[in-house]
Order: structure tokens, then C-alpha cells, then sequence
């Protein structure tokens, strides 16, 4: 990868002192794509948009993790949970959990279990592994099946036939912010051998190690309640602080204004800021004959890092293991594989900071009565009527009169850190020991029907799930939470395909038909249709019609999940009916909290939410684009796309109209659910993205890329929320050179995107981001003596902190020292 094709005829059997020396090849348009289509084809006659991260983008990438390269391409926007979660939006309507997108690693499903979306690269591929990625950043169902709504990405390992050796990696620097307000080490440690013998049988073995120190979120200044406020808001009495828990439930008294419990600040609550990742991985691979490999891997991940949904959690000593069989050939390949995943001791922010407060003063009990009688004056130390000085006799059990924290405090905290959420007593931890079963198959029938290119796959999936009732409504009817009696959760689904391809002329004709089956939802088909017309070899219009489908994930199907927001509901009926809230049973969130506000009199005020229990939602989609080399010099990839979406998911808060009951607690009516629905209406989103490669000067690469998203949906319908959360514009600039010269070994890379202010929505809030550019670079040298590269980068150069999604961490610089020894650096 990175050289020109040579063809070099040879005459006689026998030819001694053969030499070929290979030539680099700046702009890459011989490259092959392999895994996104089930066949292989070049890059420049992909019948869909397909950016590919190859070996020399990956090499020559400035961040300390490769995988944020995937951010520079057009249409794609990052958003960011942790220093080392990085999770990529590439249609919209996607939060840090992206359930509409699939992340595979050689084959594998990434995501977890019960989270349903990937983790970034947390448990992805160690770089000196890294052989490639390719992003497909629209419907992919039709082959992929569901989730694979909005985009797939495919990581892919080195072989060890192909890349032997030892390879060893040191990354060391800092990163710094002003949230930060130091600065602190940053350290990977790679390492990876390969090894052949006899073209019969090779193995590798990879191990990489991130010793980072997280990013701080610690706005204590931003409402959660108005989070648009330019003003300081935090001496409201139902202020509820973006980084502060605790103050997520606002306490209605009449007639007093409507208050909260006094917030904790993340940095006090979080055990510490760790964010460090292990990866390892062992495969073994055999060629049975010249035209048929047996693999057998272990690939391991895990570590501490941050995650966002409805509320923010520490993950602490996650870890998963990913065990697979695969057998491949020219005509076919057949794999099998089992994830397991093991949440750890990670925990739930708001429920730690909620929690630490009751151990200290019960609200129903003692806070609420204290803080009444103080406001009143019947407290002779308070003045009647003064909110701060009634808050702080309420805190006083937990804070001391000069501002610090009783000497009992740092023990409650972790008393409550390690026990369970949903349980009794309550706690923060959480549990999750889910398991995903799934075996697939592709086979090309190409070679036996010469006319055209046939081929036929299918795929079974077995999730089995348990998270002891902490995540998951696995036993509802328990009289108690201690009684609780939870058993594994199985869902099965099945899919299978056939897809046809024709060359006729100048034009290549491809369909595909899909059919998917998952036990809770009705079975459903998905068709694809594309053509290519290759005007010459290396200029190439495409249009497709694709559609796609996305099964609700665990989450929306059984969760049910006491937070801040209201009660988090799995929309399956199965899951839901017996709370009552669907088909009639609830009230529009707007028209309760008018009716409440008015002193509960008017009931001509309340609108009754008809929301449906969740079906599949759906996807059509146009693509149309371009692929083109001019003068040799300039690559051009253009595309412009239009989807309908049909049932799309979302949620929609509602409050209760009944009472019910949960493992035996009582749930008054009037309480805030947060229930996931379909949408009435129908979701329509546009975009076009092109980019522009130059080649100068031999060696030099210009390129930038642009692109434009936008969507209507009914947003104001019901409070449904769409969740979009893409910038209409976005570009990308980057120039840079493998080596300033034949003779100068030292190469470069200055990339530089920015994005326009967008609205974020999510179950955690609203926000508009602020637009920010991000400044990255590079400089290398290589020794080929000694086979070493070393690289000198930062991210973020020049640039102040910056927030990619509403509630996360303010995101710095990173500045670090790289030494690559490979025996591939020649």
C-alpha cells in the first residue's frame, strides 16, 4: 500500500539478481475494497461513498490514537465521552451513543451488549496492528443488517502472513487544559510480533497500554434547566448544575418556589481521572491448501473511561473478550464469535451524588423538613427567607460551616460507589455480564455463474443479557428490591441475503435483498440497487436507492432506569404494559407541567400522549456521487444523499395519569416518565460532502474536504426529539509529504477542521455547541538503518478548550514523542 503497480515481464524459467524498486505513489487509486461490498472492487468503483484510513493515514495520523484520523473525513463529526472515547456521528441522529452506526473489528461487532453501540476505540486495535479502516457513512443494512442504519466502520488487522516481525511503539508527552489547570503525562506502549513458517502456519501476538489522565468536566456555572442562560444561575434554588450530582430532582412543596438538594462537584465524586486502556490480542492462522486459511483468535479490551447518555458513569475496569473461529476462502468465508462483557466497578455519577446526600440527610425525613422550617425563621440562626442560609443549616450534617466536607465524607462516597443501583440499600454501581453469540457466512457463486457476480450470506445472533436489575427490568414483579430474582434475557434475530452484480459495458449493475428477523418485531426486508458508470478507469458516477432498518436496542426494548429526567422505560410491550403509561395512559410533558404550574385546577389543561409501544424504524435512502482523477493530480470524490425515515426512534417525556408499582415500590401518578417512542411523522435529512486531493511538488499532498447535513423533523410534535446533532457546515484542511525529499527523510502533517455552532439534544440536555477549529501536527524522521520512525506531535495547537457535545469534558491539547521500531521501515 502507498506504491505504484509495476508489471515486469519475465521470459526464462529461471532469472537470477531480479530487482524491482518500488515507487511511492502519493494518491492512492489502485487500492481494493474488500470488506464493504462482499466483493472485492477498487476504491475508485465503489457503488456507495467509502472513505478508507489506510496504512500510511494511520501511519502519518497526528493524534496519539489513529482512530480520531476517522474525524478528518468529510461528513464525519466526533463527539466525545472521554479522552479515550471517541465516538463518530456520520448521517446525524446520534448522541455519544451512537446506536445507529456498527463498528466492526476483523468481523466482529464492537459494541457491547447491553450498550448496543461502540466504545470508540477503547477496545479496538492496537496502531502497530492497524492494516486499515473503511468508513461506509450511510444505510448499510441491506448487507450488514440492523444497525447498520447511519454508517459502518470496519477495522482491519494485519495478517501475520502479510506483515511479519517484531514492532514496537513508545508514546510519551502530556495533555493539558484549562479545566485541567495542569499538565498531565501521557504514555502508550505498544508491541507486536508476527511470524510465519512455511506459508503454512503464522501467529501474532499484539499488547498496547494508554496510561492518560482524563479530561475534567467541571462546569458548576450552567443549568441544566436553562442551559442557554448567559447568566450565573447557580444561586437559583432549583438550580441543577451541568457537573455537579445530586440536584437532579427538583422538590415541589406548596407554596414554596420548587428547589433542589445541594449538587456535588465530578471532581469530588470521581474515584480519580484515570483514563488507561489495555488491548491485547492472540491469532493463529492455517492454510489448509493454497486457496483455504483456518483463524482462530482472542482479542481482549478493556479499562477506564467516561461515558454520557441520560446521566453520566464512571467506567471503572470494563473489560471485554472477543473469542473467534473463522474459516475463509477465495469463493467463501464462514466465522463464529462470542463477546463477553463485564461492566466492572463502574457506577452512575447522579445516582452517587444523589445517594450520598440521602446517607446524609434524608430528604423526606430531614433535609426537606429542615430546609422548610429554616426558610420560615422558625430556626433562630436563620433570617426568614433567606434561601442560602436555609440551604446551609439543611447541609449541615454533610458540610461544615466553612465550606468543607465533614470528616465522614470521602467514606460515605465510597460506601456508596460500590453498591448496587437498584438495590437495597441503594447504591451507584451497576452491573453488566451480557454475552453476544453470533455466526455468519458469505459465499460467492461468481466462479460457477460466469454471466454475473452472485452472492448469498446470512447471519444468527443470540444476545444473552444480565445486569442483576441494576440496568434492565429483568424480574419487575419482585415484591422488593431485595427480592429481586433476575434471569438472563435472550433475543434472538436471523438474517439472510443475496446479492447480484453485472458488468455491462461501461456500466456495473448491483442489487442486493435482505430479509431480518428478531424475535420481539416483525420480520423485514431491505433492498439495495446501484450502478456505476465508468466514464473512464479513473472517472466513475455512482447512483444508489438504499434502504435499511434498525431494530430498537436493548435499552429501548427493557430498560427501566430510575434518573434526573424521569424514569428511562424499554418500549417493548412486553417490557412496559404493566406501568400503565402507553396507549392513553400519560400526559404530554408540556400540558402537565402548564396544568401544574396554573395550581392544579384547570385539567382542560392536560393533552393525553397516545404514544405507541416501539416498532423498527426505517430507512430510505437516494445517493448519488462522483470519483475522479484529473491530470493524475487531483482526486475528486463527491456525493449528495436524501433519507426518509419511517417509525423513527426517539424518546418523549410523559407524566403518568395512574399509580403503579415496581418490585413492590409504589410510582404515584403525576411521576416523569421517559419512555421511547416511534415518531408520527416522517424524518427527512439531506447532505453532500465532496473532497479534493492535490498531488504537488512529487511528494506533497493538499486536501480538504467539505460538507453540509441538514433534517426536518417534528420535533415540536408531543416534546419527540430527533436528535441530530451534526453541524450544517464542516471542512477539513490538510497538507503534508511522507518526505520532504528523495534524500531528506522527514515528513509532515498540518490538519486543521473546524464546524459551525450546531443544537445538541440529548436525554441530558440541550445545548448549542460553539463552533471550534482544531489545529493538529506532525513531524517525523525515519532511520531506515535502524528501521525506527520518530514523531513529534499535538493536537488542539494554539487552541483554547472546547466542548464537542453538552455535559462533557473540556477537551485541550495533547502534545507527545512517538519511537516506532518496525522491520516494514525500510
Amino acid at each position: 500500500v502507498g506504491y505504484k503497480t509495476q508489471d515486469q515481464e519475465i521470459k526464462e524459467a529461471n532469472v537470477d539478481n531480479l530487482e524491482v524498486t518500488l515507487e511511492e505513489a502519493v494518491i492512492l487509486t489502485d487500492e481494493i475494497i474488500v470488506r464493504g461490498n462482499y466483493v472485492e472492487e477498487s476504491i475508485m468503483k465503489t457503488p456507495v461513498t467509502v472513505e478508507k484510513v489506510d496504512i500510511l493515514t494511520i501511519r502519518q495520523n497526528s493524534a496519539p490514537d489513529f482512530y480520531e484520523s476517522v474525524a478528518n473525513l468529510k461528513g464525519v463529526t466526533m463527539n466525545a465521552g472521554s479522552i479515550n472515547f471517541q465516538a463518530m456521528n456520520t448521517r446525524g441522529f446520534a448522541t455519544v451513543a451512537n446506536t445507529r452506526f456498527v463498528q466492526l473489528i476483523d468481523g466482529m461487532d464492537a459494541s457491547a451488549p447491553i450498550l448496543n453501540f461502540p466504545t470508540g476505540n477503547l477496545v479496538g486495535i492496537g496502531e502497530l496492528d492497524a492494516e486499515s479502516m473503511e468508513l461506509i457513512p450511510g444505510a448499510s443494512s441491506a448487507l450488514w443488517g440492523p444497525n447498520a442504519f447511519n454508517g459502518i466502520l470496519m477495522m482491519n488487522s494485519k495478517s501475520p502472513f502479510e506483515y511479519q516481525g517484531l514492532s514496537a511503539q513508545i508514546k510519551t508527552g502530556a495533555t493539558t487544559s484549562k479545566a485541567q489547570g495542569q499538565m498531565y503525562p501521557l504514555n502508550n506502549i505498544g508491541i507486536r510480533y508476527a511470524q510465519a513458517f512455511n506459508n503454512k502456519f503464522a501467529f501474532k501476538v499484539n499488547l498496547y497500554t494508554a496510561l492518560m489522565t482524563d479530561w475534567r468536566g467541571n462546569d458548576y456555572k450552567t443549568d441544566r434547566n436553562h442551559p442557554t442562560s448567559p447568566y450565573d444561575l447557580s444561586g437559583n434554588s432549583d438550580f441543577d448544575g451541568l457537573n455537579l450530582y445530586g440536584d437532579e430532582t427538583i422538590i415541589r412543596v406548596a407554596p414554596f418556589s420548587p428547589f433542589t438538594r445541594t449538587g456535588m462537584k465530578e471532581e469530588i465524586l470521581v474515584d480519580n481521572y484515570s483514563a488507561n486502556s489495555l488491548k491485547g490480542d492472540l491469532a493463529l492462522h492455517y492454510r489448509i491448501n493454497d486457496n483455504l486459511e483456518a483463524i482462530a483468535s482472542y482479542r481482549y479490551g478493556g479499562g477506564n473511561t467516561v461515558y454520557q447518555g441520560s446521566e453520566k458513569y464512571a467506567i471503572r475496569n470494563f473489560n471485554q473478550h472477543f473469542l473467534k473461529l473463522e474459516l475463509k476462502s477465495k469463493n467463501f468465508w464462514i466465522r463464529g464469535y462470542e463477546t463477553i462483557t463485564d461492566a466492572g466497578d463502574s457506577y452512575n455519577m447522579s445516582a452517587l451524588g444523589a445517594y450520598v446526600n440521602e446517607a446524609f440527610s434524608p430528604s423526606a425525613t430531614k433535609w426537606v423538613p429542615d430546609y422548610i422550617q429554616a426558610f420560615l425563621g422558625v430556626i433562630p440562626t436563620v433570617s426568614p427567607g433567606d434561601a442560602d442560609a436555609a440551604r446551609s443549616y439543611a447541609d449541615r450534617f454533610m458540610i461544615n460551616p466553612d465550606g468543607s466536607y465533614v470528616a465522614s465524607f470521602q467514606d460515605t462516597i465510597n460506601k456508596v460507589r460500590k453498591r448496587y443501583f437498584q438495590k437495597s440499600p441503594p447504591g451507584a454501581k451497576f452491573t453488566d455480564a451480557s454475552r453476544i453469540y453470533h455466526a455468519q457466512f458469505n459465499y460467492s457463486l461468481s466462479d460457477a455463474i460466469k454471466f454475473m457476480e452472485l452472492n448469498v450470506g446470512g447471519n444468527f445472533r443470540r444476545y444473552s443479557l444480565f445486569t442483576d436489575g441494576t440496568i434492565l427490568d429483568e424480574d419487575p414483579t419482585a415484591s422488593s428490591p431485595a427480592d429481586i430474582n433476575p434471569k438472563r434475557i435472550t433475543i434472538d434475530e436471523y438474517g439472510m441475503y443475496a446479492q447480484a452484480g453485472k458488468q455491462i459495458g461501461i456500466l456495473k449493475l448491483q442489487g442486493s435483498m435482505r430479509y431480518d428477523k428478531n424475535q420481539n418485531f416483525d420480520g423485514l426486508f431491505t433492498p439495495r440497487i446501484s450502478a456505476v458508470l465508468s466514464i473512464t478507469d479513473n472517472s466513475n458516477i455512482r447512483v444508489s436507492y438504499q434502504t435499511g432498518f434498525r431494530n430498537p436496542d436493548i435499552q429501548t426494548q427493557y430498560i427501566y432506569f430510575p434518573s434526573g429526567s424521569g424514569i428511562l422505560l424499554g418500549s417493548t410491550k412486553a417490557n412496559a404494559e404493566r406501568y400503565g403509561i402507553h396507549n392513553g395512559g400519560s400526559w404530554t410533558q408540556a400540558s402537565y407541567e402548564a396544568y401544574r404550574a396554573g395550581g392544579s385546577i384547570d385539567q382542560n389543561l392536560l393533552v393525553q400522549a397516545n404514544i405507541k409501544y416501539v416498532k423498527p424504524e426505517q430507512l430510505q435512502s437516494f445517493e448519488i456521487g462522483y470519483k475522479g482523477l484529473i491530470f493524475k493530480k487531483i482526486l475528486i470524490d463527491y456525493n449528495l444523499f436524501y433519507n426518509t425515515y419511517t417509525n423513527f426512534m426517539g424518546d418523549q417525556k410523559v407524566y403518568s395519569k395512574n399509580a403503579t408499582t415496581h418490585q413492590g415500590q409504589t410510582i404515584a401518578a403525576g411521576t416523569l416518565w421517559d419512555p421511547y417512542v416511534n415518531a408520527p411523522e416522517k424524518v427527512k435529512s439531506l447532505g453532500t460532502g465532496v473532497s479534493v486531493t492535490y498531488n504537488f511538488f512529487k511528494n506533497y499532498t493538499l486536501t480538504g474536504n467539505y460538507s453540509y447535513q441538514q433534517y426536518s423533523a417534528p420535533e415540536e410534535v408531543g416534546g419527540f426529539n430527533a436528535r441530530f446533532n451534526m453541524p450544517k457546515n464542516k471542512y477539513t484542511v490538510s497538507v503534508g509529504t511522507r518526505k520532504i525529499s528523495n534524500k531528506v527523510p522527514i515528513g509532515f502533517n498540518l490538519n486543521y477542521r473546524w464546524q459551525q455552532t450546531f443544537q445538541w439534544s440529548s436525554s441530558y440536555g440541550n445545548w448549542e455547541v460553539p463552533e471550534y477549529g482544531v489545529l493538529d501536527a506532525n513531524i517525523s524522521y525515519k532511520v531506515s538503518k535502524i528501521r525506527t520512525m520518530f514523531k513529534l506531535g499535538g493536537t488542539n495547537l494554539g487552541g483554547g478548550d472546547y466542548r464537542p457535545n453538552y455535559g462533557s469534558s473540556f477537551v485541550g491539547q495533547q502534545y507527545y514523542l512517538s519511537i516506532t521500531f518496525d522491520q516494514f521501515l525500510k
